[in-house]
């Protein structure tokens, strides 16, 4: 039961099965080859810095920038902002985990580490963060632009060469096309960690901002939110000495939300009643949970269990954890005969109150109003529709930084059409379109649909 050598490395990259095999090959753990699983996180991984690459080098060309914009030029003219600074102390992090991964020949850990910074880190929260200024064509932001442009060129140059002996291939190729500084990759120097860029500030806030956005994420598909779709506020617990540094990056974290407004808590509690009481304190939208914790109770109920699990079954949650705060015991009447419960023999819990949804992981709670109205469902149809047109362009073999002429959208219902056109030069906007119609006026179109609603759609 072997795989064929040959067979392999004709039907996939050479790179790609290097990398695999090494982000793949525990030195503790058995190697149980899969090619699914080949073409899963690995390729996602190289495919990735690919288009990172591509990304960087069309956008940095459209704005015309040079390597004399530094990231050393960028610090001293203050245009680093918080998303550049704390990708960049990453990367000095990084830098120095891969080369001890490296010196003590743990590579499947220094796979891992690359793996992680591109998708997690840069991929997935530098890049739509930054997006929107790049595409911002104000003359007076260029050194905004040319400043992110920096930061990438630092970081996309550095990942080149760190994973050149995972990949030496395609780093070779990638450093070819988008760099040239050396007549080869291998002539340029290992990457050296610098102190000077790390802010371990800025990374525990920006730490504690992925955790709430990943938990804000959960409690949207609790409430079959999409995470394009605007919403009213959420509210935030986080544990002591957590607020100030969360609230350093306010409007990343808003945007990362996608809500109007939001409060945060500092908050003790981590389960229980005790953590219920804490959030009502705080006006929290909560709705307690309760279960008996049967094997405590049998002793007390006895003979009367069963009555006792149904009358528990109508009694109102809300009734039980205040009797269990204010006396720390719960009387329930069974037969003429008094059981009392303490708090033991409940396990409480919570959920989101109505027009809310919940989530939580270790210390942290956050809750998302549910309710939406006009205005945000507006604003999350232009982010459903701009999808599907940037999906559109990119199978058209359009560059990111072409403006082209039309954006044309069809088969709209009455509703969804009245608010999309009042959000069309934003729509133009998020598309790099000159003008979007709802009219039939280009050649070809798609066909496509938006939550089962049939569309067609087109750029030209």
């Amino acid at each position: 039961n072997v795989i064929e050598g040959q067979e392999l490395l004709e039907k996939y990259p050479v790179d790609l099965v290097r990398f695999y095999f090494i982000w793949k090959a525990s030195p503790i753990e058995p190697l149980s080859f899969s090619t699914e699983e080949l073409m899963s996180r690995p390729y996602q991984v190289i495919n990735t810095l690919y288009n990172l690459h591509l990304y960087f080098k069309q956008n940095s060309e459209y704005d015309n920038y040079n390597s004399t914009n530094t990231v050393q030029w960028a610090k001293e003219n203050n245009l680093l902002s918080s998303p550049d600074i704390w990708l960049l102390s990453k990367l000095q992090k990084l830098i120095k985990t891969i080369t001890e991964k490296n010196e003590s020949c743990k590579y499947h850990e220094a796979a891992k580490a690359i793996d992680d910074y591109i998708i997690n880190n840069l991929s997935q929260i530098y890049i739509p963060i930054t997006r929107g200024e790049l595409w911002d064509e104000d003359e007076s932001k260029k050194n905004r632009r040319l400043a992110i442009y920096a930061v990438l060129k630092e970081v996309l140059h550095t990942l080149d060469i760190l994973i050149h002996p995972l990949c030496p291939f395609t780093s070779e190729y990638l450093y070819q096309t988008v760099f040239a500084e050396k007549q080869s990759i291998l002539l340029d120097s290992w990457p050296k960690y610098q102190e000077g860029l790390v802010n371990e500030e800025i990374e525990e806030s920006f730490d504690i901002l992925k955790e709430v956005v990943s938990i804000s994420a959960a409690a949207r598909m609790k409430g079959k939110l999409k995470r394009r779709w605007p919403l009213n506020e959420a509210l935030i617990c986080v544990s002591k000495g957590q607020k100030e540094k969360l609230e350093s990056l306010s409007e990343l974290l808003k945007a990362q939300l996608n809500v109007e407004k939001f409060s945060i808590h500092e908050t003790e509690q981590q389960s229980g009643l005790e953590q219920i009481t804490e959030l009502q304190e705080f006006n929290l939208p909560v709705k307690p949970v309760v279960e008996l914790e049967r094997k405590r109770i049998g002793p007390k109920a006895k003979q009367h269990m069963g009555a006792l699990v149904k009358n528990f079954g109508e009694t109102n949650p809300q009734d039980i954890t205040s009797s269990l705060q204010k006396s720390n015991s719960y009387t329930f009447e069974i037969d003429g005969e008094k059981i009392d419960l303490d708090s033991e023999d409940f396990v409480v819990d919570f959920d989101a109150a109505e027009n809310y949804a919940a989530s939580k992981r270790d210390q942290y709670v956050v809750f998302i109003s549910t309710a939406r109205n006009k205005e945000m469902m507006a604003r999350g149809l232009v982010k459903d529709v701009a999808r599907r047109i940037q999906t559109l362009r990119k199978e058209k073999g359009y560059n990111p930084t072409d403006v082209l002429n039309v954006a044309s959208i069809l088969d709209l219902d009455d509703e969804s059409l009245e608010m999309i056109k009042e959000k069309s030069e934003d729509l133009a906007f998020l598309v790099r379109v000159k003008t979007v119609n709802f009219e039939q006026t280009c050649q070809e179109y798609k066909d496509d649909d938006i939550d089962g609603q049939k569309i067609r759609i087109s750029v030209e």
